[in-house]
């Protein structure tokens, strides 16, 4: 089971008494509220830390795949112009 630790949250009144009432709505305790709510934003922020990752090594993985073709093309081309001297 995990263990909780209790924080001390200073909160505008507002903002209180809107979560105070999703709460009632939603059956649960402003606490378990709170809990569920940032869970759900820690998740979010690890995906968008994916998401940039991927994206980061795509950028990555397509400058390599550019350099291999580059160098690749290069040795065709040798290859091609030393069979045509054989010709």
């Amino acid at each position: 089971m995990t263990k909780n630790k209790k924080i001390l949250l200073s909160l505008p009144e507002e903002l209180v008494g809107e979560l105070d009432a999703f709460a009632v709505q939603d059956g649960v305790s402003r606490s378990n509220l709170i809990r569920t709510v940032l869970a759900a934003y820690v998740t979010e922020q690890k995906k968008a830390q994916l998401k940039n990752g991927y994206v980061q090594m795509g950028d990555i993985n397509l400058s390599l795949a550019e350099m291999c073709f580059e160098a690749d093309t290069a040795v065709w081309k040798a290859c091609e112009e030393k069979l045509a001297e054989c010709e």
